[in-house]
């Protein structure tokens, strides 16, 4: 159980679940999962940090328009 760890790369993995024995192959394929998943959430994290970004400009340039809006009808 000792032969796979969480800090190997996919790579490292996958030669050794080619080179061990079947009973440890699930094993393998489990740690596998886990850095596909590690990788799958660091990009939706950076996807989200690209979107809230967006998400907060049109916020203030919304409220920017809401404030000259009102101005304009006020000193109309």
């Amino acid at each position: 159980m000792g032969i796979f760890n969480t800090k190997m790369s996919l790579e490292q993995l996958e030669d050794k679940i080619d080179n061990c024995v079947d009973e440890q192959q699930h094993l393998g394929s489990t740690f596998i999962n886990f850095q596909l998943q590690k990788q799958l959430i660091k990009e939706q994290n950076e996807y989200n940090k690209k979107q809230l970004s967006w998400s907060r400009s049109l916020t203030i340039g919304t409220w920017f328009l809401v404030l000259v809006t009102l101005l304009l009808v006020i000193f109309k």
